[in-house]
């Protein structure tokens, strides 16, 4: 797979500062609203004439779209290059770079807790008589409810473990005598 050449600065600032920002520092007040606020044009002068959206601006009245880099190149009087690296500076944005990337593929992946979860509550709906009507009692609500709570601690695959024989534990504490396990 080839590499594909880094982005311009101009097309980083455009992606990653708001247009809505952009016209505030720009001194376009405007407002918020998502079918686009109407505001006086820099560019042109005419009341009313341009539309500020989240992504960009339209000038109706010379019929341009704007983006943020036109918009701050023109009210700050600099170089598109310029200001959309003044932007970029002015909204803390940090390049990636190869160090992030490899930092990035070290780490360990994120424990899907919601499957954790799916996992305790077939494994209950297995091994409860009636689990649909009993997973309402109070008392194994609230133990299922315990159970979950603990989830946000659970972070690496030991844990998962640990997490989920544990809590297999605790429910059969509240199973009704009878039930299949």
């Amino acid at each position: 797979m080839p590499l594909r050449a880094p982005r311009s600065a101009i097309a980083l600032a455009n992606t990653h500062v708001p247009f809505e920002k952009a016209a505030a520092w720009a001194g376009v007040d405007t407002g918020t609203r998502m079918r686009g606020m109407k505001a006086s044009c820099p560019m042109c002068g005419a009341d009313g004439a341009f539309r500020v959206y989240p992504d960009h601006g339209y000038c109706f009245g010379e019929r341009a779209y704007v983006t943020v880099v036109t918009l701050l190149s023109l009210v700050w009087e600099m170089e598109r290059e310029d200001a959309a690296l003044k932007a970029l500076d002015k909204i803390g944005y940090v390049p990636v770079s190869h160090a992030h990337l490899w930092e990035h593929a070290q780490r360990q992946p994120e424990v899907a807790r919601d499957m954790l979860a799916e996992a305790l509550r077939t494994w209950c709906a297995a091994n409860m008589p009636d689990w649909q009507a009993l997973q309402f009692d109070p008392a194994v609500a609230r133990q299922l409810s315990r159970c979950l709570g603990l989830l946000p601690r659970v972070r690496s695959e030991q844990d998962c473990d640990t997490w989920l024989d544990g809590c297999k534990q605790a429910m059969r504490l509240v199973f009704p005598s009878g039930s299949r396990e």
